[in-house]
């Protein structure tokens, strides 16, 4: 379980810092952005890096699954616990946390990664698929942008408890170490959400809710 989710920590921070290309100015973005785009779609080793990442989420989503069922047994030492007086409410909502987000990454699936291979998609002056259009469009629309927006916050909440989670699950939980986790663990968490809920926000107010 540590293992997948600090894998998926590590895409998620890759993803973010490519994606850093939309708070460019429009002239720049656009080439950018879908050349970006085209490279990742085209290359044997990011094909390779994608499979594994879509291993790592079922693996993830079905561990946490079997953990949760786990927990919910009368004789299990966790059920014997009192956790609302002992941790956090996001450290006792990682569950529907997690759903919130794979919900989210569905949708976020369906919107661009499936449109930009099976699509209608148009070309921008270079040649490439224009998915930099398309990612606007989207982000003009209010409602997607509050869909992404909440569900950034629910990704922040699960990767701030999932980190230290997962350090401590790999043996990094001793004296300063602990404290030092807990902090990388929210700086970790909130830079992504943080940085991923701008997104939408800055293109709709960039582009006044029009699309281009």
């Amino acid at each position: 379980m540590g293992l997948s989710g600090l894998f998926l920590v590590l895409f998620v921070l890759v993803h973010m810092v490519g994606n850093l290309q939309l708070f460019l100015p429009e002239d720049i973005a656009r080439p950018s952005f879908n050349a970006y785009s085209q490279a990742l779609s085209s290359s044997i080793v990011i094909k390779l890096a994608g499979w594994l990442t879509y291993a790592a989420v079922m693996g993830h989503a079905l561990v946490s699954a079997m953990l949760a069922w786990r927990h919910r047994s009368p004789r299990s030492a966790y059920a014997q616990e009192r956790p609302a007086t002992s941790s956090p409410w996001y450290a006792r909502s990682m569950g529907w946390l997690g759903v919130i987000t794979l919900a989210f990454l569905v949708l976020h699936m369906q919107a661009f990664w499936y449109r930009y291979h099976w699509g209608e998609i148009g070309i921008d002056a270079r040649g490439n698929k224009d998915l930099y259009t398309v990612v606007v469009t989207a982000f003009c629309e209010p409602w997607i942008v509050l869909v992404y927006v909440s569900s950034m916050l629910a990704l922040g909440f699960h990767l701030q408890h999932g980190i230290t989670a997962a350090l401590r699950s790999l043996g990094v939980f001793s004296g300063r170490v602990t404290r030092l986790s807990h902090r990388v663990a929210s700086w970790v968490a909130w830079l992504v959400a943080g940085t991923f809920a701008a997104m939408p926000i800055y293109v709709y107010v960039a582009f006044g809710g029009q699309a281009p």
